[in-house]
C-alpha cells in the first residue's frame, strides 16, 4: 500500500535536478518506499540500488569500489549509454562513500550521466559529511512520520489538499479563505479526529498506522526500538552502555515537552554531564529527538534560556512509558504533552516545504508567561498556543497577546485546540480546530 506524501512533489522535483539529493529522516518513516515509488514510475531509467547496511556493499565502497559497483549493476560504463540513477540507503554508515560520490558527480555532471539519491536515518553524520565533501553539489530534504493529512490518505484513501491549513494561514492572512478551507474539510472531521487520537498513542510510523491489531502495534514498537539500538546505536564506537542510552530515552519520553534539567538527568542516570551530552547528541543525530530553544527577542534578560526536549515519536513514548491506552492517557494528564508533540511534527512538515530559512522556538519569561511554539519564518514570526481542550483557555490567549505586543513581526497568532474555528479580529488571532490541520 502506497500513500502520497505531503512534500512528495518537492522531493521528486529534487530528483530531477542536476544535484545530489539527500533525503533524511528517522528509521522507517518511508524514505526507501518513496524512492521506490519514483523508480516504479520511471522504470525505463537505468537504476542501481545500494544499501550501506549491507556489509558486502559497504566494504567494497570502503575499498574505493563505488564506481565498479555501479557499472557492474547496469553492465555498462558510466557516461556511455545514457544516464544512470543511483540510490544509496543508509549513506551515513559509510563515510568513505562521500568522496567517491563527489568524484563521480564532478567527473560526469557536464554529461548529466549520473544522478545520486542518498537516504539516511542519521542527520549529523550525513549532514557533516555532505557539507565537507559535497558542498554546493547536494540538496538536503526531509521526510518525517506521517502527518494527519497523510494518515487520512493512508487509512481512508482521502486525497491530499493542495495546501495545508498552516500554509494557507502563513501565506494569505485571509480569514475568509481559512474559514472556507476548514468548512471544506468538515466531512472528514470524524475520520480526522480518529486519526489524531491514534497519533497521540501510536505516532506516525506508516507500518504502525496500517496495523489494526493493538498487540501487533506493541510488538512492532518493541522490535523498532531494539533494531534502532542494535543497528544504529551499537555501531557507534563511543556508545559503550546501551542500557544507559535506553534509560535516557525512557526519561526523555516521560519528560517530553518539558524544559531540560541536566542536573536531574545526570543524577537519575548516574552518569557524567559529558556522557549525557554525548548520548543526547546521538539521539539528536538519529532524528528521534529534538530540542526546541527559547526565542530570543527584545526581552533577552527576562527569558528562560534552557531548551525543551521532545522524543519525537508518540508511539515510542507509549512503549517506553507504558501508557498506550487513550482513556488512561487522558486520566494521567499527559495528553497535553502528546498533543504538543504531535503538533511539533506538523510544524516540521510544514516548514520542510519552505525554501525560506525557518526555525521552531518556544517563549517563556521569568515571570511565567509562555507560548508553546514560535515559528520564525523570516521575515515573519508565528506564535502558536496548543492545548488539548475544547475550550479557549484565557491564560493561553493572554500569553499569545503578550508575545504579539513584544514582537512586531508577529502579525497573527494561532491557537490550536479541540474546539471550533473562530477568529479574534481585535487581536488578529486564529482559533484552529486540530482535526482541520489534517
Amino acid at each position: 500500500m502506497y500513500a502520497n506524501r505531503v512534500n512528495q512533489t518537492d522531493i521528486y522535483q529534487s530528483f530531477n535536478k542536476p544535484l545530489v539529493t539527500a533525503l533524511l529522516g528517522a528509521r522507517r518513516v518511508g524514505k526507501s518506499t518513496l524512492v521506490g515509488e519514483y523508480a516504479k514510475q520511471h522504470a525505463h531509467y537505468r537504476w542501481v540500488f545500494l544499501n550501506m547496511d549491507t556489509r558486502e556493499e559497504r566494504l567494497r565502497v570502503e575499498n574505493s569500489g563505488l564506481k565498479d559497483l555501479i557499472q557492474e549493476a547496469v553492465e555498462q560504463q558510466i557516461g556511455v549509454e545514457g544516464k544512470i540513477w543511483v540510490t544509496i540507503d543508509e549513506a551515513q554508515k559509510c563515510p568513505a562513500l562521500f568522496d567517491q560520490v563527489k568524484l563521480l558527480y564532478d567527473r560526469y555532471k557536464d554529461q548529466d550521466a549520473i544522478k545520486f539519491i542518498l537516504t539516511g536515518s542519521g542527520f549529523l553524520s550525513l549532514h557533516q559529511l555532505s557539507a565537507e565533501s559535497l558542498a554546493g553539489r547536494i540538496e538536503l530534504l526531509y521526510l518525517r512520520e506521517f502527518s494527519l493529512q497523510e494518515t487520512l490518505t493512508l487509512q481512508h484513501a482521502k486525497p491530499l489538499p493542495e495546501k495545508s491549513l498552516l500554509e494557507l494561514i502563513s501565506e494569505s492572512h485571509d480569514v475568509k479563505s481559512v474559514e472556507q478551507y476548514i468548512e471544506s474539510r468538515k466531512p472528514l472531521r470524524r475520520l480526522a479526529e480518529e486519526c489524531l487520537s491514534q497519533q497521540l498513542i501510536w505516532g506516525g510510523l506508516p507500518e504502525i498506522l496500517i496495523e489494526p491489531e493493538i498487540n501487533s502495534r506493541k510488538s512492532y514498537l518493541s522490535n523498532y526500538l531494539q533494531t534502532y539500538l542494535e543497528k544504529d546505536i551499537r555501531a557507534i564506537s563511543t556508545i559503550t552502555d546501551l542500557n544507559l542510552y535506553q534509560n535516557l530515552m525512557g526519561i526523555i519520553a516521560e519528560q517530553t515537552g518539558s524544559v531540560r534539567q541536566d542536573t536531574e538527568l545526570t543524577e537519575a542516570l548516574g552518569c557524567s554531564r559529558d556522557t549525557l551530552k554525548k548520548y543526547r547528541g546521538f539521539l539528536l543525530a538519529t532524528l528521534v529527538y529534538k530540542e526546541v530553544y527559547p526565542f530570543i527577542g527584545r526581552s533577552l534578560k527576562r527569558l528562560v534560556k534552557s531548551p525543551k526536549g521532545y522524543l519525537l515519536d508518540n508511539g515510542l513514548i507509549s512503549y517506553l512509558t507504558g501508557i498506550d491506552d487513550f482513556s488512561i492517557l487522558q486520566k494521567t494528564g499527559f495528553i497535553g504533552y502528546r498533543f504538543e508533540n504531535w503538533f511539533l511534527k506538523e510544524l516540521q512538515i510544514w516548514l520542510d516545504r519552505s525554501i525560506k530559512r525557518s526555525e521552531i522556538y518556544y517563549w517563556r519569561t521569568s515571570g511565567g508567561v509562555e507560548v508553546d511554539f514560535i515559528v520564525e519564518k523570516k521575515p515573519q514570526v508565528f506564535p502558536f498556543e496548543v492545548t488539548y481542550s475544547t475550550r479557549i483557555q484565557h491564560k493561553k490567549l493572554k500569553n499569545l497577546q503578550s508575545f504579539k505586543r513584544e514582537e512586531p513581526r508577529a502579525d497573527v497568532g494561532i491557537f490550536v485546540y479541540m474546539g471550533d474555528f473562530d477568529f479574534d479580529s481585535k487581536n488578529n488571532i486564529y482559533f484552529i480546530p486540530a482535526w482541520a490541520i489534517g
